[in-house]
């Protein structure tokens, strides 16, 4: 007789399990708009839902059946397409910087060092714009002809799970994996290890973050020997990356922007208003760019466009999220651009 129980994905996972594997990806707010019962939207606890969930089996049936449903998407990403977790160590070598990262932290992507000058490069503009994943420039091209258009070149990557934003921009600069950096859900704490904004001030680098106040890059990365500058919102970001790169007294500067994700998550990831925030991303890298060429004609630089994770629409709310180990959360294109 056949063993059902291996193809049974309940098996063995206790309902206390399941509900905290929802409770940590969508949280009680979540879990009362799917399910409206009482003890997941008044003082909610994991002891009191037990209670309810194991002498109401409709109730029980509906949480077991979300979380199998939801399974595929804790699938982790192909391993043959690099990671964010590369971009550390490709821009400290692009930069020359050989130490400073974490022992661990993992190689550099072979495909961008290719395009690298000889000698490398001396000064780097990061924009990091939040959400824009892979399927944006697969659905709107449009968007990022302008980006292809003045010489940037696509790299597919993928992101790391769970794909929230601070989780990933902490893996992208430190170049390891959540559990490496000890951020492993949806939190700002600054981290311990060694950072990109560690080892090139450690190489006599001066480094600038300019980003969004209180967002995940303003925060995570602080008490480092970098610059710092808190922004009201996106266009004060632009203003102040525009003023660092015209005073020239930075190597790297990384500028970050949030109107999209913000966008996402109030309206959905394919609304016309979040459409027109990723044309302002794009417009505002370009500007961006334009002003970093301008200012280092004759430097070998590099310039790079890298977004942290992708999104979709939760169907149950039609809002955009992310955080699922699905492709639309987790691929990625990154792109970059070497100039001598």
């Amino acid at each position: 007789m056949a063993d059902t129980t291996a193809r049974d994905p309940l098996h063995g996972v206790t309902l206390e399990e399941v509900l905290n594997a929802l409770l940590k990806r969508h949280g009680w707010a979540g879990l009362g708009r799917r399910i409206p019962v009482r003890c997941f939207l008044y003082q909610p606890s994991v002891k009191s839902s037990l209670a309810f969930l194991r002498k109401t089996p409709w109730a029980r049936k509906k949480v077991e059946d979300w979380y199998v449903r939801e399974l595929p998407r804790r699938a982790p990403a192909p391993a043959a397409v690099p990671g964010i977790t590369s971009v550390a160590r490709t821009i400290a070598e692009a930069m020359g910087v050989k130490e400073g990262l974490e022992p661990s932290a993992v190689p550099a992507d072979a495909r961008v060092l290719k395009l690298l000058p000889a000698g490398g490069v001396r000064k780097v503009l990061v924009y990091a714009p939040d959400a824009i994943g892979r399927r944006m420039t697969a659905v709107h091209p449009e968007l990022f002809e302008g980006i292809k258009a003045a010489g940037f070149r696509p790299f597919d990557l993928h992101s790391v799970f769970p794909s929230k934003t601070p989780v990933c921009f902490a893996s992208m600069f430190s170049g390891l994996p959540p559990a490496g950096h000890g951020i492993t859900q949806y939190e700002k704490p600054v981290i311990k290890c060694r950072t990109i904004f560690d080892a090139l001030p450690a190489a006599g680098l001066k480094t600038a973050i300019a980003a969004v106040k209180d967002s995940s890059i303003d925060l995570i990365f602080r008490g480092r020997q970098a610059d710092y500058f808190s922004e009201e919102y996106d266009p004060q970001v632009t203003a102040r990356a525009l003023e660092l790169i015209e005073k020239g007294a930075h190597d790297f500067i990384l500028a970050y922007h949030q109107e999209y994700d913000d966008l996402l998550h109030s309206d959905g990831p394919w609304k016309d208003g979040s459409i027109a925030a990723v044309k302002r991303h794009t417009e505002a890298f370009l500007e961006l760019a334009e002003a970093f060429d301008k200012k280092w004609a004759g430097v070998p630089r590099a310039v790079l466009f890298a977004p942290d994770h992708g999104g979709h629409t939760d169907p149950a709310t039609g809002k955009g999220v992310h955080g699922a180990a699905i492709p639309a959360d987790m691929d990625l294109t990154h792109f970059w651009k070497f100039s001598a």
